[in-house]
């Protein structure tokens, strides 16, 4: 045997001092600046650490990234450029491709995320051909942060413990999402409840699909059960304040669908919705001129919504027709609404079709719509079996399914196809479906 002792591999004898100095010449640099410009330094300092968390522990990343997706529009720029979204999904998906690298991480990959790449490959064509490029961009740069929450949310399989913890962030920030657009309404900055430079149908969606998941939180007890029935009162209200039928009608849906089908969870629901009354009741009494004036603004622009609406389906439906591969291109609708609707040049232009399955026809190609439609109907088939085989937390799977439901009936009046309910709960029922191969995995 040798009597050598062991070499140090990969280590330079500079690396520690290296190391010392670049830290020592870091703390001058903050120092200069902290007194120059604390604010700045503070917020620097802020961004590091979300960075060093989210590379150290991916879990971070993905709950960050669900937080934002109620309050998007509470911090987007105005003009879509650079959403909190898409930086946050970029960040998940390296501290995820990072982890798997690194920790050697085994991959579930299957159909479904075929699928939701097929797409982002449609989309990624579309945007080719588009005659509006950078709206085209910025819309499949959307998606594909999107994607990447699918994919990475789709990993965590048998990960009851994240998964319970997406319920409770994805249920607070939408509780938080839903006070600042209702307190916009009722001190009059807007006439529905809304989010600065967001749409009121938009925050209603992220919140009608996620009340689902704080219903299941009711199983909790003690103080977090008391949370989980403010946040449900919160959550609900606001929905009504932002007065979207189109997210009444999902609610509807998921209701009969509880009825029908979770039959026990109806005691639940009616827990829920009596909280939602009371605090409905308080404030009606207390702000009851700026509800009746909300709801006078949203009865006159009724019947014109209607029309138009009407008007864009017809339109998307000839786009379709006329352009069924690969459609006009990502976020292109609204550059041929008011040729197609013959609407004279001055009229209000529709960005949107106000149909999820129609948009997608539209600007993706009728290709696009077979596959988006067969995505949502494999994970309803997923969830169902999650439901069956009691798979993750207990009674999650079935709040998914609903949670589905509900946005699957929303999306026939609301374009969300590039909002992040659809992914996150896509990502859920595969996650949980694949827990067949696990047995009856521990909690973590």
């Amino acid at each position: 045997m040798s009597n050598l002792a062991p070499r140090t591999v990969g280590r330079s004898p500079f690396a520690e001092p290296a190391v010392g100095a670049a830290l020592v010449f870091g703390a001058l640099v903050l120092s200069v600046l902290a007194v120059a410009r604390p604010g700045l330094v503070l917020v620097g300092l802020g961004l590091v650490a979300v960075l060093v968390l989210a590379a150290a522990r991916v879990e971070f990343a993905v709950l960050l990234l669900v937080a934002t997706a109620p309050l998007e529009s509470a911090f987007a720029p105005a003009d879509g450029s650079l959403s909190v979204t898409k930086l946050v999904g970029a960040l998940a998906f390296a501290s995820f491709a990072l982890n798997a690298v690194v920790a050697r991480r085994r991959l579930y990959l299957d159909a479904g995320h075929a699928v939701v790449f097929g797409l982002l490959a449609v989309a990624l064509l579309s945007t080719v051909q588009a005659e509006h490029m950078p709206e085209a961009v910025t819309t499949t740069t959307r998606y594909a942060s999107f994607v990447a929450l699918f994919l990475v949310v789709s990993q965590f399989v048998g990960d009851r413990r994240l998964q319970t913890r997406l319920a409770w962030v994805l249920s607070i920030s939408s509780a938080i999402a839903g006070a600042l657009a209702s307190w916009n309404f009722l001190s009059g900055e807007t006439l529905s409840a809304q989010l600065p430079n967001g749409d009121p149908n938009d925050v209603a969606f992220v919140l009608a699909t996620t009340l689902p998941f704080t219903f299941w939180l009711l199983r909790e007890r003690g103080a977090r059960r008391f949370a989980a029935v403010a946040m449900i009162a919160v959550i609900s209200v606001s929905i009504l304040l932002t007065f979207s039928r189109g997210a009444l009608v999902g609610l509807a849906a998921g209701l009969l669908w509880t009825a029908l089908v979770e039959r026990k969870h109806l005691k639940v629901v009616v827990v829920g919705a009596v909280a939602a009354a009371v605090v409905l009741g308080i404030v009606f009494q207390t702000q009851q001129n700026q509800v009746e004036r909300g709801l006078r603004v949203k009865e006159n622009i009724a019947g014109s919504n209607v029309s138009s609406r009407l008007e864009a389906w017809n339109a998307a439906s000839r786009l379709a027709s006329e352009h069924p591969l690969l459609g006009v291109g990502p976020g292109n609708f609204q550059f041929h609404y008011l040729e197609e609707t013959g609407r004279p040049a001055g009229t209000p232009v529709l960005r949107v079709v106000h149909n999820a399955y129609l948009d997608i026809a539209a600007e993706l190609g009728v290709i696009a719509m077979v596959l988006f439609l067969g995505y949502l109907a494999m994970m309803l088939g997923r969830l169902t079996t999650a439901v069956r085989h009691n798979l993750g937390p207990s009674g999650l799977a079935s709040a998914a399914r609903t949670a589905l439901v509900v946005a699957v009936f929303a999306a026939l009046t609301l374009s969300e196809q590039y909002y992040a309910p659809f992914w996150l709960l896509g990502g859920l029922a595969t996650a949980l479906w694949h827990e067949r191969g696990l047995g009856d995995p521990a909690e973590a």
